[in-house]
């Protein structure tokens, strides 16, 4: 099963949310309710896992963001759910599930937001985004380096309430920023190097906290900021978080950085070679060989400090019969124990033009696949 999914509750999470007082009001000491006194605010009584939050509900619905969709727009949807679902396994690490509860952001504002993803300029001083400098060729302009900006709300339970207990803050940020030099015309490209993004981001971390220091309901909570490299649009794998830091005890500023050793892979495009490539290819002529009308298969792999950790595999198939629907699916469960890596969680989804039509999965640890036949 795909860890940290956080028990769907944010079948949103939508970029970035608030409610509070879009000026800023003085900072407060104590964190305030999450709701007006007239509203009830409870929590999901279940708990799918412990790798998962509850969430936050208020007068017995979820709490969405105000501001979802204030964004430049993430370049693909692998760069979208890669960017919710790592904030959230980064929260993790400094929020824990077994006390915390889940809330989307609400403490900056949409038009702060679209502020932020605009250029500096006399007439929007808080932009975040460099001036324009006149230039149009791809390695004379000021590109866009920040493209969305995520805010998660993380909050403790008191004797009737629920109060702010953290945020988290995640900056999306461009490896490539798109542009057209007139409009409607043909896009073009600036790259942005890995050091200049991380350069660019840890700059707009602290005038980011700084914000929040001074919006009315934050306290002194903590409050982690993650930087999240994006992936160019025609990549299949999503992008990862490459920094993480957290202000403390009220500081308006982050400490000190520290790095994240993420990557995605995509097999069987992998430029260089690996056991893990070669297993998977080994996979993929098997499952190919059992139907000759498959599409495409393909899985994302995820490293952490160069360790796989899991793998996901999506296999795209031109059939549509339950009983070839069915053989197919205990056959790549089959293959796949034979040949994937072991001791990783690995999801295996297989679908066709009709969308899913059976899904297989495996814990860490196990040994056999959980399948599921959808009809």
């Amino acid at each position: 099963m795909n860890k940290k999914i956080i028990a769907l509750m944010a079948a949103g999470i939508f970029l970035l949310s608030a409610c509070s007082d879009p000026t800023g009001g003085s900072t407060t000491d104590t964190p305030a309710d999450t709701t007006a006194k007239d509203s009830k605010t409870t929590a999901t009584k279940h708990q799918l896992s412990e790798e998962y939050y509850k969430a936050v509900v208020t007068d017995g619905s979820y709490l969405t963001s105000k501001s979802r969709g204030a964004t430049l727009g993430l370049n693909s949807n692998f760069n979208l759910k890669a960017f919710e679902v790592g904030l959230m396994n980064l929260s993790q690490k400094h929020f824990s599930t077994d006390k915390y509860y889940f809330q989307e952001g609400q403490y900056i504002d949409s038009k702060t937001i679209n502020n932020w993803l605009k250029r500096v300029s006399k007439d929007n001083p808080d932009g975040l985004n460099p001036e324009d400098n006149g230039k149009k060729e791809p390695d004379e302009r000021n590109p866009y380096y920040l493209n969305s900006v995520l805010e998660q709300d993380y909050m403790v339970k008191t004797d009737n309430n629920f109060k702010l207990g953290g945020i988290s803050i995640g900056l999306a940020m461009n490896t490539i920023d798109y542009y057209q030099k007139v409009e409607f015309g043909a896009d073009f490209e600036t790259k942005i190097s890995h050091e200049e993004l991380l350069k660019q981001g840890k700059a707009m971390a602290d005038k980011i906290v700084q914000h929040l220091r001074e919006t009315e309901g934050v306290g002194d909570v903590p409050i982690t900021v993650g930087i999240f490299e994006q992936s160019p649009k025609d990549s299949l794998a999503g992008g990862t978080f490459i920094a993480e830091a957290i202000s403390e005890n009220g500081n308006t500023k982050v400490g000190d950085w520290n790095t994240i050793k993420e990557k995605k892979v995509i097999f069987p495009l992998a430029e260089e070679t690996s056991n893990e490539l070669t297993n998977f290819e080994n996979f993929k002529a098997e499952v190919e060989n059992f139907f000759p009308n498959l599409s495409g298969v393909t899985a994302e792999a995820y490293y952490t400090d160069d360790q796989l950790i899991k793998m996901k595999v999506n296999i795209i198939t031109q059939f549509y019969g339950e009983s070839e629907i069915i053989s197919f699916t205990q056959h790549v469960a089959d293959k796949a124990t034979t040949f994937l890596p072991p001791n990783i969680p690995i999801e295996i989804t297989i679908g066709s033009i009709n969308g899913t039509e059976s899904f297989l999965a495996r814990k860490a640890g196990e040994t056999s696949f959980y399948t599921h036949v959808f009809n």
